[in-house]
Formats: structure tokens, C-alpha cells, sequence
């Protein structure tokens, strides 16, 4: 049994190597194009955790566990909105952007009236769980972790939210790609043009960086060093902030690192490459962390929160339909715009490609949109589902 922090480390950092390689090599498989990486990261940690493999109760593991949160957290935010430059995202013009957020919409509140109506047989911090969710519906992971930190969902708490994600997605994507054949009498129902879509597309095209994957090690240093000194302020910033209700310290640290990360996204720090990388290192780490509280011996409420999922998505997908009819949104702008929130900078460009491939540029960007605004959202909505639950 794994008691150290330095032997924590160790077993979370050869784990996520492994992990990886099987995925690499596999990649091509149905079960790997089903559940990526992330999921079997977190599944395998999660049994560890059942299993007995390292001791949640040892001083070092709490302490390995403690200081991974307090920065490793900050630093995945930090360097994923690095990489998201608003000025372009704003270059989507209004329609897109209003798509996006009208979509935002429809998810939270299937999954406010999922709550209320289940509310009666979930566990008290249903609310919190269901908004570190909601933090993957608006965003993607790295919002869905920085969520479930700020509101303390981790443990089997953090099992039933990847749960519903990966529940809830599966019928997501089914439903959008079949649309997809239905394109046009969607567009006819709806009173829908797509005409300027090409004049935007050309306006927000993205230029590929030939040298994109030519990381050197000075691009790494000056990445750690924006990513630590950026943490070190942070953390030293918190304690001086007077206490509120609404957010604890990590809470805080999810805001002002996504703040400084937007902030560098606008200046030349955005152009160092192997950000997005340093990332995902940091965003697996963090996930590994919350799955080590895991013991999937107690996911005994489980069913309750795959109904849940059941009412958000009709609700959802009804509202969807309803704002689409009303603002005339084609096809291509309700998906990609749904997508964007629920599937992020991962599906959101697939689904636009399969579309128009000179049209990928609409997801990639929303998918950055949601990234900068997902987190703010769903700990906004969770504070508003806390309300709900003593009502």
C-alpha cells in the first residue's frame, strides 16, 4: 500500500504514462473511439482507490493530495487560457455567440428542472455534483474539474458527475449526427440561411503555426515559468480575501487564474507553444487526484442521477429546438453551438467539419468560448442550485 507523497506521485504519473501509450496504440479500436483516455485515467484510479492501492488516510498521501489542488489546479487553468484569444472569439459575431450561449442556456436549465424534480431521492450535495456536470456541459473537462474543486465534489461525489458526462454525451452525439441527415428540412422548418456563414468563416479563418509542434526547452521554462510564478501570486493573494459564502479558497484560485490565463491569452505569452500540452498534464493530474478519493463500492445513488440525465437532455434538447425556431438558427449554427458547449474544442470542430470543413474554425473558436466562460457559469449555477436545494 502507498503511503509517501513522493510514491503518490509516482504511481499517478506512471499510471497516466501507460494509460496513454495502451490508448496510442489502440486508437483506431471502437471501445477507445467510445471512452478516451480521460475516462479510462479516471476509471483505473477510481479502483485503485477501491482497492486499497494507496492509503487516503496517510499523512502523505493527504499532503500529495492537498498541494496538487492548491497548484496544479491554478497552473491547468492558467495554461489552457493561454492559449484561448478572445479578440478572436469575439470576431464570431453575435449570432454565433448567441447560439452558444442560448445553448448554455437550454443545459442548465434541463438540469435545474432535473434537480427539482429528483431532488426528493438525491443526497444532500446533489446540487454540487450536479454542477461540477454542468461545468462539463458548458465547457469541457478542465471546466468540470475547476468546478467540482470550487464546490469540494470529489471522491464518489466526482464518479457520479464523470457518470452522467460520459451517459449523457453518448446520447448527445447519437441525436446531433443524426440530424445531420436532416439538414435541410431542419433549415426549412426553421426559415434558416446559411449565406454569410462563408463570410465569416473567412473572417475568424485560423492560421495553422508551421512550427506548432517544435516545442523547445525554452518554451517549456518560459511556460513553467508563467504557469508557477502565476500560482505563487494566486495562492498568496487568497489568504488575504475576506470569506464569502458563495466560494472557498479553491473556488478563488479557479477564478483569478482563469482571469490571468485570458489576460495572457491577448499578449505574446499566447504564442509559446506546448501550452495546451502542459495542460492536459496538469488537467490529468488533477483528475487522477479527484479519482483517488474514489471507492466505487459506494456508488449506491447512481440511478438517480441517470435520471437526471434522462430529464436535462429532453428538456435541453426541447428548448434547443424552441430557441432555434425563434432566432432562425440553421442547422450548422444550433449543432456547432451545442456541441461547443457540450463537446468543447474536441467535437465542436468535428461536427462543423462534417458540416463544412471550411467551416472548422467556427468550432474551434466556440470551443475556446466555452472554455473561458464555463467555469464562471456553472459555479454561478451552482450557487443557484444550492438555493434550489433548501427551498
Amino acid at each position: 500500500m502507498i503511503t509517501s507523497s513522493i510514491g503518490f506521485y509516482a504511481f499517478i504519473f506512471a499510471s497516466m504514462a501507460i494509460i496513454f501509450m495502451i490508448c496510442k496504440k489502440y486508437e483506431n479500436t471502437k471501445i477507445m473511439q467510445v471512452l478516451p483516455a480521460i475516462i479510462w485515467i479516471f476509471l483505473f484510479m477510481a479502483l485503485c482507490a477501491t482497492f486499497g492501492i494507496y492509503d487516503t488516510s496517510a499523512q502523505g498521501i493527504i499532503d500529495a493530495q492537498n498541494f496538487m489542488y492548491a497548484n496544479f489546479l491554478p497552473m491547468m487553468l492558467i495554461m489552457f487560457m493561454l492559449t484561448c484569444d478572445i479578440r478572436k472569439v469575439i470576431k464570431l459575431g453575435p449570432r454565433m455567440l448567441a447560439a452558444f450561449l442560448l445553448s448554455s442556456v437550454s443545459i442548465m436549465s434541463g438540469f435545474a428542472v432535473a434537480f427539482l424534480v429528483c431532488k426528493s431521492f438525491l443526497p444532500d450535495n446533489a446540487w454540487a455534483i450536479i454542477a461540477a456536470t454542468t461545468g462539463s456541459f458548458i465547457g469541457e473537462t478542465i471546466n468540470m474539474v475547476a468546478v467540482a474543486g470550487a464546490f469540494g465534489v470529489e471522491g464518489v461525489d466526482y464518479a457520479y458527475s464523470v457518470m452522467m458526462v460520459t451517459f449523457a454525451f453518448t446520447i448527445f452525439m447519437s441525436v446531433i449526427m443524426a440530424l445531420i441527415q436532416k439538414k435541410d428540412k431542419w433549415n426549412k422548418f426553421m426559415n434558416a440561411k446559411t449565406d454569410d456563414l462563408d463570410e465569416i468563416a473567412r473572417r475568424i479563418a485560423i492560421e495553422t503555426d508551421p512550427n506548432v509542434n517544435n516545442c523547445t526547452m525554452l518554451d517549456y521554462l518560459k511556460l513553467f515559468a508563467i504557469a508557477l510564478c502565476g500560482t505563487w501570486a494566486i495562492n498568496s493573494i487568497i489568504p488575504h480575501i475576506p470569506p464569502v459564502s458563495f466560494l472557498n479558497a479553491t473556488g478563488w484560485r479557479v477564478v483569478f487564474s482563469s482571469i490571468l490565463g485570458i489576460i495572457l491569452g491577448v499578449t505574446p505569452a499566447r504564442k509559446l507553444h506546448g501550452a495546451t500540452e502542459c495542460a492536459n498534464v496538469f488537467l490529468y493530474a488533477c483528475m487522477c487526484v479527484t479519482a483517488s478519493y474514489s471507492d466505487l463500492k459506494q456508488c449506491t445513488q447512481a440511478p438517480g442521477f441517470l435520471v437526471v440525465c434522462v430529464i436535462m437532455l429532453i428538456v435541453m434538447f426541447a428548448l434547443w429546438v424552441l430557441f432555434s425556431k425563434l432566432f432562425k438558427f440553421d442547422l450548422f449554427t444550433a449543432e456547432v453551438a451545442i456541441t461547443a458547449n457540450i463537446g468543447g474544442t474536441s467535437s465542436a470542430p468535428l461536427i462543423a467539419a462534417t458540416h463544412n470543413p471550411n467551416w472548422i474554425s467556427f468550432g474551434i473558436l466556440l470551443g475556446f468560448f466555452g472554455d473561458i466562460v464555463g467555469t464562471g457559469l456553472a459555479i454561478l449555477f451552482g450557487n443557484f442550485l444550492h438555493f434550489l436545494s433548501m427551498l
